[in-house]
């Protein structure tokens, strides 16, 4: 089954057999085989062809043999075939699993290349809805899936707006499709600093958020190994060489860094997260420092920690890439420029309101698409 032309066999050993084989050929059917019925299921075994004719003859039972075939191939038409105007009951034959039947006498032998045709047709009618009904099928367990990881993604995520030593974090995550490649996370360390970062892997969708479920079993052993934290730059390096030992197919973008309140230091580094992250600290506001390499791509990135004194009002923001994306600007320094402002005028914002109306600023609820994940994070002092 399923050559460019259809293969039919006439169980029969009748002499018309010959003549429907010749009428069929001549109609453009091809092959057309004859077989006996002791030979019957061997031969469609063997060949599958994509339809059956058959006849009724005496001392054997049509009705049986099309049991047997209906069962056994349920996706081959079987077109009962009478030769005799005088034969009846083809009912029965249809409720035995026969598709159509046909009176092989007089002027309906002509019918006989038709009602194939009719028959072939409607199988491959019956095949495209089925298929269609198996896509749609396939397409509702991939989406139940994709909503039951989604389920498990916002589960790792931390709750949000959180209040950790006195600083306020929160987040809103926005995926172009059901699951998201962007993660966040914020931890405090057990000698009382506090460890957040934004990631975004490469790619959206369920790949790129698999990875996400191995960026918080990592966050996870963060914490039992904090006292070897040092430096956001020792932290980067560490989760880069752990992503190398998984030969992913994916990079990881991260921005992370750690805030030690007590002395109102910010430590952090960069492995290639883009846009830069924004500070707001008394007047001022702009980019920290931007570059690296991307995680899980090179043995020795060799990654830079920066470290600045923080006033006691200070707000952190950071991006992933995806919000480019949504913005009217034509070029990346505009967008940038953009982007910039937008912060600048909700740095005053109390800590928990500030996601939200970056989100009405920037257009992300009445954008007409979501090309990429884009996930919006946000560090408030209460000073």
């Amino acid at each position: 089954m399923g050559t460019d032309k259809p293969s039919l066999l006439i169980v029969s050993s009748s002499a018309v057999a010959e003549t429907m084989r010749q009428q069929l050929v001549d109609s453009q059917f091809t092959p057309v085989r004859v077989v006996s019925y002791g030979d019957a299921l061997r031969e469609v075994r063997a060949a599958l062809p994509d339809l059956i004719l058959l006849t009724r003859e005496p001392g054997v039972s049509s009705l049986s043999l099309i049991n047997k075939l209906n069962r056994q191939f349920p996706m081959i038409p079987i077109i009962m075939v009478a030769i005799d105007i005088d034969q009846e009951n083809m009912r029965e034959h249809l409720e035995a699993g026969a598709s159509d039947y046909i009176y092989y006498v007089g002027a309906e032998c002509e019918l006989l290349p038709y009602v194939v045709q009719q028959n072939l047709e409607h199988v491959t009618k019956v095949a495209a809805v089925e298929a269609q009904e198996e896509t749609i099928n396939l397409f509702e367990q991939l989406e139940r899936d994709q909503r039951s990881g989604f389920r498990v993604q916002q589960a790792m995520l931390p709750s949000a707006p959180q209040a950790i030593r006195g600083l306020t974090f929160n987040h809103q995550l926005y995926p172009s499709m059901i699951m998201s490649g962007d993660f966040i996370d914020y931890f405090e360390l057990p000698d009382g600093r506090v460890l957040f970062y934004i990631a975004d892997v490469a790619g959206h969708g369920a790949s790129g958020a698999f990875v996400t479920v191995l960026l918080k079993g990592l966050s996870r052993r963060l914490l039992t190994d904090s006292e070897d934290i040092n430096s956001p730059a020792e932290v980067l390096s560490w989760i880069n060489g752990e992503l190398l030992q998984w030969n992913l197919e994916h990079h990881v973008t991260m921005f992370l860094a750690i805030i030690d309140q007590e002395n109102d230091r910010l430590q952090y580094s960069n492995a290639a997260h883009f846009p830069g992250t924004i500070l707001c600290a008394d007047e001022s506001t702009g980019f920290l420092e931007i570059g690296g390499k991307p995680l899980g791509l090179y043995s020795e990135p060799g990654f830079n920690t920066h470290e600045l004194a923080l006033p006691k009002c200070y707000r952190i923001v950071m991006f992933s890439d995806g919000v480019f994306e949504i913005l009217p600007q034509t070029t990346l320094d505009s967008k940038e420029a953009h982007l910039l402002s937008v912060v600048k005028s909700h740095h005053q914002d109390a800590p928990e309101a500030m996601v939200d109306d970056l989100v009405d600023d920037l257009g992300v609820l009445t954008a007409r698409t979501i090309p990429d994940d884009i996930a919006i994070f946000t560090v408030a002092s209460r000073g």
